[in-house]
């Protein structure tokens, strides 16, 4: 091989490593969230992988409890998306290094459209009625639930229709469908992104209102990206998912 020809190889060979180190390293993104936000971070994950061809998005569904629980087992997670109440407590515990709100989770009686059924708060204490929530110890949906319930006078007549404990808010809307129970006491963003559903409200002064936020665990492999992924979710596309599923959208 000639000098010119062998310089020639060693400057191309010197490029192309050159090339290859400024090319986007392969990413993955574990994303652990509230089974309830399914709709929303999909169309997020889709918006993201599009964006940035070198960043997987792995999502892991489940109530809330399941998915700390299981977090803190593994100890692995990037992206945690849950209630104020849950981010708080594991940063108490020091497992969260920095979070976002969201959006906001509003309570409602959950019906088939149309059925007639239940209509009102007080239609959930009449004989027959059957109500699902979601298992209290799960997850913020069935804690808050029971709490409702719990200031309502119609109290006792209510829990006595619960007829189903549910893992999901998932399992929970399949019941519904399939005429199992008649009414759901979940998050109105069920109804609002299913036309098969509708909303009944919940009284004024015995419901509340929730807080989901967006956190990045201690767990996370790689907090820059974690965090790019955070200002993803929180800017204008991300919103506008949560926006499309129903969500109303909180503000920093």
């Amino acid at each position: 091989m000639s000098k010119t020809l062998f310089a020639l190889f060693i400057i191309l060979s010197l490029a192309a490593m050159v090339l290859s180190g400024c090319a986007p390293q392969p990413v993955i993104l574990e994303v652990y969230a509230g089974d309830s936000m399914k709709k929303p971070v999909l169309e997020i994950k889709g918006l993201y992988e599009e964006q940035h061809p070198n960043v997987t998005v792995n999502c892991s569904f489940a109530a809330s409890k399941t998915l700390e629980e299981t977090m803190r087992a593994i100890q692995q997670g990037d992206i945690y998306i849950a209630t104020l109440q849950d981010v708080e407590r594991m940063k108490q515990n020091g497992l969260i290094l920095e979070s976002q709100p969201l959006a906001t989770l509003t309570p409602a009686i959950i019906v088939r459209k149309g059925d007639k059924t239940v209509k009102s708060w007080d239609d959930l204490a009449r004989d027959g009625v059957r109500i699902s929530i979601l298992t209290p110890e799960l997850g913020a949906a069935g804690s808050l639930a029971k709490k409702i319930i719990g200031k309502s006078p119609l109290k006792d007549s209510i829990e006595a229709n619960i007829i189903a404990l549910a893992a999901t808010p998932s399992e929970m809307t399949e019941l519904l469908l399939k005429n199992e129970v008649d009414a759901l006491i979940i998050w109105d963003s069920i109804a609002k992104s299913n036309p098969k559903l509708e909303a009944v409200q919940i009284p004024a002064d015995i419901t509340e209102i929730l807080e989901m936020w967006i956190a990045i665990p201690s767990y996370t492999a790689s907090e820059k990206d974690a965090s790019a992924f955070v200002e993803f979710v929180a800017g204008a596309e991300g919103k506008q998912a949560f926006k499309n599923a129903g969500f109303s959208i909180l503000e920093k």
